[in-house]
């Protein structure tokens, strides 16, 4: 039994138009080999920036770190 109450009802028209989109498309990973190649290197590029962005978070913490202590010590 479906419930009463259904705050978003009224789109699955909206829903199955959408669905047929995504199945010419080549569905919800693009069914094309190239475009998932390209999808991957793409990924991979972005997870070389996170790393270097995370490298100089941690470089520049242990420089303030360092620089804290060193300013404790000669106060």
């Amino acid at each position: 039994m479906a419930p009463s109450y259904r705050p978003y009802a009224g789109g699955e028209e909206h829903d199955a138009q959408r669905r047929k989109k995504k199945n010419k498309a080549g569905g919800l990973w693009g069914g094309d080999p190239a475009e998932m190649k390209r999808r991957r290197r793409v990924a991979g590029y972005k997870a070389y920036a996170v790393e270097s962005k995370v490298k100089a978070s941690i470089r520049r913490g242990l420089h303030w770190i360092k620089a804290k202590c060193a300013h404790i010590i000669r106060t």
